[in-house]
């Protein structure tokens, strides 16, 4: 008998993966299909401190499905893209303009903010099609979680990487 959950929740993890963790089992399953047998959750770095920003330490659950180097660039890219969207000058100017409007400029334009936020989500689609779903892998939306942290499951993808 399995003594984790069929449908797995994201939780801070400590030390090796459990022995009964789906961390170097064959894939059994389909993204999008069936649930994930794990989510492995990506923490954020509040060194810089309230900028959201995510910490590039390489999970010893990705090893074997992708290298710590693509991990990397995946990290680097969506902090490259959450700098951007918080840049104080774009702010100011979105700011200004809604306010010389009344608000109506929101109803015409979209924020910088807002523009970014859908190319970062564009950039984990295109990630998540290259990179993490022919291994079994797939990247959340990390907005969903309020930017804490960013969820990626291991889903049950037949592949030999898994």
């Amino acid at each position: 008998r399995p003594s984790r959950p069929l449908v797995p929740h994201s939780a801070y993890y400590f030390g090796p993966p459990p022995i009964d963790s789906a961390y170097g089992t064959d894939p059994v399953g389909h993204i999008g299909v069936h649930h994930p047998r794990e989510i492995i959750r990506i923490e954020r770095d509040f060194a810089s401190g309230e900028l959201a920003q995510f910490a590039a330490t390489y999970p010893l659950e990705l090893e074997g499905r992708i290298t710590p180097t693509q991990f990397l660039e995946t990290i680097n890219t969506i902090n490259e893209h959450l700098i951007e969207a918080h840049s104080l000058r774009y702010s100011f100017i979105d700011s200004a303009l809604a306010i010389f409007t009344l608000q109506l400029s929101r109803l015409v334009l979209s924020s910088h903010y807002e523009k970014e936020m859908q190319k970062l989500q564009q950039a984990i689609g295109e990630l998540n099609a290259k990179v993490y779903n022919p291994v079994g892998l797939n990247i959340l939306w990390p907005r969903k979680m309020a930017f804490m942290f960013v969820s990626t499951r291991c889903s049950p993808l037949i592949s030999e990487y898994c």
